[in-house]
C-alpha cells in the first residue's frame, strides 16, 4: 500500500476517536450527573466596643518653704510642672534586705583547641587555646556563656570537663560528649545543645 493512503486512513481514524470521546464525555455523562454548584459561605462578624478610661493627671502637692522669697520662686516653678510630681504606690514596710548578688569568678582554666577530625590541623587564623572562666550566678539551673575572642565565661556549669572543639570555622564547647555552639557575644546568653556529625 501506498504510504499516503495509510496516513490518510490513520488521520480519519484519529478524528473519529476524538469525536466519539467528545460525544460520550459531554452528551452522555453530563446528562447523568448533576452539575456542581458552589455554595456561598456567609460569615457574620460581631464587634464589641470597649470603653477605655482616660489616664488622670497626678494631683499637685503643696509644699511649704520657710526660706527666702527668691528660693521660694524657684521651688514653685519646679513643682508647677505636671510631669515632675507623681503619686507613688510602692513602699517598703518592715526590714529591708540589703543582699546584693554579684557574680564572682570561681575558677579559671586554659585548654587547647582540638579538631574533631584528628588528621586535620587547625588553620593559622584559629585560636590555639581558650581561657575558660567559671562564674557564680544566683539563678539556679540556667547555663549561660559569654565569649570574647578566646576568652569564654560560663555560668551554671563546672569547667573541669570542658574542652573547645573547632569544626568548619566554628568553635564548639564540649562537655561530656555534648556540644554547644559558642559564637562571640557581648552579654551572657543561653547555651544550646547541638549534634555534630562525626
Amino acid at each position: 500500500m501506498n504510504r499516503g493512503v495509510v496516513f490518510f486512513i490513520g488521520l480519519l481514524f484519529g478524528i473519529l476517536i476524538c469525536g466519539m470521546l467528545y460525544y460520550f464525555d459531554i452528551k452522555i455523562f453530563e446528562s447523568k450527573y448533576l452539575p456542581f454548584v458552589e455554595k456561598e459561605i456567609i460569615t457574620h462578624l460581631k464587634t464589641d466596643t470597649v470603653y477605655v478610661e482616660p489616664v488622670q493627671k497626678p494631683k499637685k502637692q503643696l509644699v511649704e518653704n520657710l526660706s527666702t522669697d527668691s528660693s521660694k520662686n524657684s521651688i514653685d516653678t519646679k513643682f508647677n510642672d505636671d510631669t515632675s510630681i507623681y503619686e507613688t504606690t510602692f513602699s517598703l514596710d518592715g526590714d529591708e534586705l540589703d543582699e546584693i548578688f554579684s557574680d564572682q569568678l570561681l575558677k579559671t582554666r586554659v585548654v587547647k583547641v582540638k579538631s574533631v577530625k584528628q588528621d586535620i590541623a587547625l588553620p593559622e587564623n584559629a585560636f590555639p587555646s581558650f581561657e575558660i572562666q567559671q562564674w557564680s550566678t544566683p539563678i539556679k539551673n540556667k547555663i549561660t556563656y559569654q565569649r570574647s575572642q578566646n576568652m569564654l565565661r560560663v555560668k551554671g556549669m563546672e569547667i573541669n570537663n570542658m574542652n573547645i572543639v573547632f569544626l568548619d570555622n566554628v568553635y564548639y564547647l564540649e562537655v561530656n560528649n555534648r556540644y554547644y555552639s559558642i559564637p562571640e557575644t557581648e552579654r551572657f546568653e543561653k547555651l544550646t545543645l547541638l549534634t555534630i556529625p562525626q
